[in-house]
């Protein structure tokens, strides 16, 4: 918004920046502060360059209210020399910089480069709210999707490595986003999970199915099965959070463990109704085997039961409510895990990080079943000794694929007992230690004097793909692997 109370001043500021600042538009102009006020909430400028003298209502009134109302716009004071003393006043409204009269286009042009990339990082970090509220289903305006979603229409699509994530331990920490120089917008509540936003332009007519799942192959890293939910038609931006609240309500009720799938939607995503099945029966049956105490035979007929389970591809939503109600069945009848709080958090991970049926049954052996959870044999490794030693083996193959799963076969011990060690000793789960120690060796390589490329960083801590390596390193610490390596080292990738 340009505000000026000579006309002959707005004009030529207006055709500087259609002229020779393309990413800008000139979304309102206005001749004293009060007129600006009125047009402000209609029109939502990022950026307000006012004069300093004007009738009616002053540049610094105008500054000093816009500062109140619309903390996050950018301001910019035009001046004279003779109004210099004014230009600093307004410094202490929150004015970025200010623009001496007459005015010279060069300059113009160069304030406003400076200003695209304040206003890409706004846009970014405002973006990145946006999809966290809409995965989260936090009610969001369709006026700030506009603002925000900068192009007309939509495609989207959701990956999720093996199970869905945990529902308890460590709730909300990990998310990963897309780096600020993507075309294509991405989250993910963890570094399992890729939500894809792609914008209809960078098509140049390709098939966007084909597309994606092209990317998806090139990006996405190994795990033992994926659901890929696709939606083949693009949607509008104000239609973007329905899009992603379906995407999310189709995988959630699509996930069957162990079972690689890709859903392509045709039309708008609408969730497969799970399948309802009433008969409880067998929950008597259990309560009658741990009340009698026949705990060999109980723990047979669970693990018949979910094999029954897995063969009728019962989704992991369906799978886990009718596991914990026989969770709680056993800790009511003494013949489970006493302490609930711990079996919330093992049941989680079990779901989470099982690639199949077998193993998800290997790992509730542990943690529903008392007996098997006070194996003396299994105590002697719960030194910090032993501990050490894992930690070590993790520390020492990075660079490989790396699962629960596989270090609790190489260790010879269970993944539930895995779980428990990490608990125990890092307070922190499998995947978020291994995540932490891969992110800190990251750092230490790349504040190495000598020049090194992100690509071969991320292959030393295990990423094959160095977009996804950067999207995670960035919501580890806040900054882009290249301005990382810059800021420690100077060397400019």
């Amino acid at each position: 918004m340009v505000v000026d109370d000579e006309p002959t001043a707005v004009n030529l500021i207006k055709t500087i920046i259609e002229k020779k600042c393309g990413q800008f538009q000139v979304a309102g102009i206005a001749y004293d502060g009060k007129e600006a006020l009125e047009k402000m909430e209609e029109c939502r400028p990022d950026v307000l360059i006012t004069d300093i003298q004007m009738p009616v209502m002053t540049g610094l009134k105008l500054l000093e209210q816009t500062r109140e109302l619309y903390p996050e716009l950018i301001s910019v004071v035009v001046s004279g020399y003779q109004e210099f003393e004014y230009a600093k006043q307004a410094m202490h409204f929150g004015v970025t910089d200010y623009i001496l009269k007459p005015i010279v286009p060069s300059e113009l042009k160069e304030l406003f480069g400076r200003l695209e990339e304040k206003l890409k990082a706004k846009y970014y970090r405002g973006r990145n709210v946006l999809m966290h509220r809409m995965v989260n289903e936090i009610p969001v305006e369709k006026e700030e999707l506009k603002h925000y979603f900068n192009s007309s229409r939509y495609y989207g699509a959701i990956v999720r490595l093996n199970g869905l994530p945990a529902r308890f331990s460590e709730r909300g920490k990990g998310e990963v986003f897309s780096d600020i120089n993507e075309w294509m917008l991405v989250y993910g509540r963890d570094g399992q999970e890729t939500l894809y936003l792609c914008p209809e332009e960078i098509l140049c007519g390709e098939d966007y199915v084909e597309m994606i799942k092209r990317h998806i192959s090139k990006e996405q890293p190994e795990a033992s099965y994926a659901t890929t939910v696709i939606c083949r038609k693009p949607v509008t931006v104000d239609g973007i959070g329905s899009m992603v609240k379906g995407l999310y309500r189709v995988l959630d009720s699509s996930l069957v463990l162990g079972k690689t799938q890709m859903i392509i939607l045709d039309s708008e995503a609408v969730p497969q109704e799970i399948e309802q099945d009433n008969n409880y029966d067998y929950l008597q049956d259990l309560e009658y085997l741990a009340k009698a105490k026949k705990y060999e035979r109980l723990q047979k007929e669970t693990e018949k039961l979910i094999r029954r389970w897995g063969k009728e591809e019962r989704p992991q939503i369906w799978m886990e409510n009718r596991i914990r109600q026989i969770s709680y069945l056993l800790q009511r009848c003494g013949a489970g895990n006493d302490d609930c709080r711990e079996c919330e958090f093992l049941l989680d991970e079990a779901f989470s990080n099982a690639e199949d049926i077998e193993q998800l049954i290997t790992s509730l052996e542990d943690i529903l079943f008392k007996e098997k959870k006070d194996d003396p044999a299994m105590e002697k490794l719960s030194t910090e000794e032993y501990f050490q030693k894992i930690k070590r083996y993790v520390q020492s193959h990075m660079a490989e694929p790396l699962s629960l799963q596989k270090v609790s076969r190489e260790m010879g011990v269970s993944q539930t007992y895995l779980s428990r060690l990490f608990r125990k000793y890092e307070n922190a789960s499998f995947n978020n230690y291994l995540t932490d120690l891969r992110m800190e060796k990251a750092k230490r390589l790349m504040q190495s004097e000598e020049k090194i490329f992100v690509k071969d960083v991320a292959e030393q801590v295990g990423y094959k793909d160095q977009f996804y390596f950067s999207r995670i390193f960035y919501s580890y610490t806040g900054v882009r692997p290249s301005e990382y390596i810059e800021k420690e080292t100077g060397n400019v990738i």
